[in-house]
This record gives C-alpha cells, sequence and structure tokens, in this order.
C-alpha cells in the first residue's frame, strides 16, 4: 500500500454539530501531495459516527475511521491523540480536533512544500482565530503577538514566550507511528507535543490566518480557567523537564519561576488561589527552582568548585577534596528532598556544563550512594534517620 505524503489525525467526540466542516476543511485542500484523514472517534453517544460514515463511503480512499470499543477519555483527550499516533503513516502529520477547522484551501500545500525545501525544520505554524459559539465575544487571532519572529527553537516554546495552537501546526512525522509513551499522559498537551518535536529542528511561523478554534461550552481546554491553566502548565513543566532528560533545565526552571510568581502575585490572589497548603507548595517549588537555575547558571558553583580545585594541589589537599564532596551533597539533597530527583537525574544535569574534575568527584559520590543517602537522612531527620 502506497504511503501517503501526508497524514492527518482528526479527534472527535460528540462533535455532530461540527465534525462535517472539519471535514469539509480537510477535503478542500488544494495540494499536489496524497493525504489520509485518521479518524479516531471516541465512542460518542451522538451522530458523530453516523456522519463519519457517511464521509468514508463517499471518499474511501481518503477518510480512514478508528471507532474506539470504548471511551478512552472526553476529558482527558491526551489517550486518544497517543492511539492515533500510531495510524500515522505519512511522511508529515498534522492534528485537528473535531469542533475546529482549517479556513484556507492552501495551508497543507504551503506548509509541506516548505517543510521539503528546508530540512533543518521540523514544523510550521501560522495563526489561527477564536471564534466564540455564543457570541459572547467577537471572534479575534488566538494568542496572537505583532511582531512574532519568523524562526522558533525549543528554548522559547519551553519559556512560553511562542505559542503555536494545534489547529495550526504541521509537523514531520519524526516518531513514525512509535509515539514517546508520555504523550498519553494527563499533563500532556499541544505544548509538550510541540517541544517534543522541536527536539529535531526549528518551526517557522506564517503570519496567515488559515485555521479556526472554537470555544463552546463542550470545549475541554476552552473552558479552562487562567488560575487552573497556571496549575496545569506548572505540572505540565515539571513533567516535561524530566521526560527530556533535564537536557533543557536552564529554560524549564525559568518558565517554572514564571509560572509561580503569576499564582503568587496579586494577581493570582484575585484569582482566587490559595489555600495555605497550596500557597506555600507553590513558593517551595518556585524557591527550589530559583536555587537550581542560580547554581547552575549562576557561575556559583564552578567558582566555589575551581577554587576547592586549585587549592587541593596545595598542601590542604584533603579538606579541599573533602569540600568538594559536601558541596555536592548539599546539593544532591536539595534536589532530592524538593524535586526527587535521583543521583542519576542530578549527573544527567550537569553532565556538560561543567569541568571534567567535577564530573569526576560526581562520580566517585554516585558510587558512594549508601554514603550519601544515611547523610542525607541525618540531614533531614537527624538521628532518627541513621
Amino acid at each position: 500500500m502506497r504511503r501517503p505524503k501526508i497524514s492527518i489525525m482528526l479527534i472527535t467526540y460528540n462533535h455532530e454539530k461540527y465534525i462535517a466542516q472539519a471535514l469539509e476543511s480537510i477535503l478542500m485542500q488544494e495540494t499536489e501531495y496524497d493525504y489520509e484523514i485518521a479518524v479516531i472517534e471516541d465512542c460518542s453517544t451522538d451522530r458523530t459516527q453516523e456522519i463519519i460514515m457517511q464521509y468514508v463511503k463517499q471518499y474511501p480512499d481518503k477518510v480512514k475511521p478508528y471507532f474506539n470499543e470504548k471511551n478512552l477519555g472526553n476529558k482527558v483527550t491526551q489517550k486518544n491523540f497517543y492511539q492515533g499516533y500510531f495510524r500515522l503513516t505519512g511522511e508529515y502529520m498534522a492534528i485537528l480536533e473535531g469542533d475546529d477547522y482549517w479556513t484556507s484551501p492552501h495551508k497543507l500545500q504551503k506548509q509541506v512544500s516548505f517543510l521539503e525545501a528546508n530540512p533543518e525544520y521540523v514544523a510550521c505554524a501560522h495563526n489561527t482565530i477564536k471564534i466564540y459559539e455564543d457570541g459572547s465575544k467577537q471572534p479575534h487571532r488566538f494568542l496572537y503577538f505583532e511582531g512574532t519572529p519568523l524562526d522558533h527553537a525549543i528554548d522559547s516554546l519551553i519559556l512560553m514566550t511562542s505559542y503555536f495552537h494545534t489547529t495550526t501546526l504541521l509537523f514531520r512525522n519524526v516518531f513514525c507511528g512509535a509515539p514517546p509513551k508520555h504523550f498519553r499522559n494527563p499533563w500532556s498537551c499541544e505544548i509538550f507535543i510541540t517541544i517534543a518535536h522541536a527536539q529535531y529542528g526549528k518551526i517557522r511561523y506564517f503570519n496567515e490566518d488559515m485555521a479556526a478554534y472554537r470555544a463552546h461550552v463542550g470545549g475541554v481546554f476552552s473552558n479552562m480557567g487562567m488560575l487552573e491553566g497556571w496549575f496545569f502548565n506548572i505540572g505540565g513543566l515539571r513533567r516535561y523537564n524530566q521526560w527530556l532528560g533535564y537536557r533543557y533545565l536552564q529554560y524549564f526552571s525559568l518558565s517554572i519561576i514564571r509560572y509561580c510568581n503569576n499564582l503568587l502575585s496579586d494577581k493570582g490572589k484575585q484569582a482566587a488561589l490559595p489555600t495555605n497548603y497550596q500557597y506555600f507548595k507553590y513558593l517551595s517549588i518556585r524557591t527550589v527552582y530559583q536555587i537550581i537555575h542560580y547554581i547552575l547558571y549562576g557561575n556559583v558553583v564552578v567558582r566555589i568548585l575551581s577554587l576547592c580545585y586549585n587549592k587541593s594541589k596545595q598542601k590542604h589537599q584533603s579538606v579541599y577534596k573533602r569540600a568538594l564532596a559536601t558541596l555536592w551533597l548539599l546539593f544532591y539533597v536539595i534536589c532530592y528532598h524538593v524535586t526527587k530527583w535521583s543521583v542519576v537525574s542530578i549527573y544527567t544535569v550537569i553532565n556538560g556544563l561543567l569541568p571534567s574534575f567535577v564530573r569526576n568527584q560526581l562520580k566517585k559520590i554516585e558510587s558512594r550512594y549508601a554514603v550519601i543517602k544515611k547523610w542525607r537522612m541525618f540531614i533531614l531527620f537527624g538521628n532518627k534517620g541513621m
């Protein structure tokens, strides 16, 4: 069977009012490239399946239905995204939810042509118009910023100075039917999906309106409040940081700190933040990431360790070696107690950032894990932990 150039994942649940418009917006594409539509239908209780089958009969070579045997999550949609990735065989892929739609017939042609000519890019994006079904607001560009640059890298996505709605993105199918298992996690969303792809190249932005995002009562994320969104983003960023092996800790820590600042500010209080538990929880998270960021990227550790290393060549060699080991121990205690990182995770973060003599010393500390654990228990719990 011939592999299509583009695979479009269309996720739907109880979208009988919208699914036809979503499908028509794909089928109207004027492009030289072959494409398929993988419709992931999550056991709707309305006429959504019936409408899909009408399109299957009319376009059997393009519309491929996949009906779930049971509802995987109309509230937690990530499981459907994850399952849908296994259905995508094309060289390029796009995602559309059943209540959204594309507005330009040239979207696919423009995006694929650019990626074909520019292998250093992993995705393309454009503007989307947010439409309010109840008419409460006039349609407007969603999260649009004047002067948005054309090129975007993974750092700007993590810092969320760049954001692109799902309806606008077309990716290279870099995971080739084997998506990361983290895509099915409840904390995953289009932000992480985009970040995960951005490991493999840049993203090009087109300042054109080529899609519509519909806000309505049944929408999952469109009904999320500001405070709830901040909670979700902090929780997601902490997990994305771990999922990506702490390779981009510098950017994740800054992004987490910024969202915690929002929660703890007057703006957060006005949004009804904080039970006392939540307040101190996010105060602790912010403090820890501030310490970690300052230590790793403020050159504090490098300066202290360089001093210890230089002094260790002199007559008080053993004293400074102990100081070096003690510094790592304290850093480990901070990370372990608050973030629950393992020694291996800490080493992953630090490896490549600091001089070889530091990494060698850390390896020695790793080999004495039992000793570190004993001292950690003593520091946290006193004699009872020994």
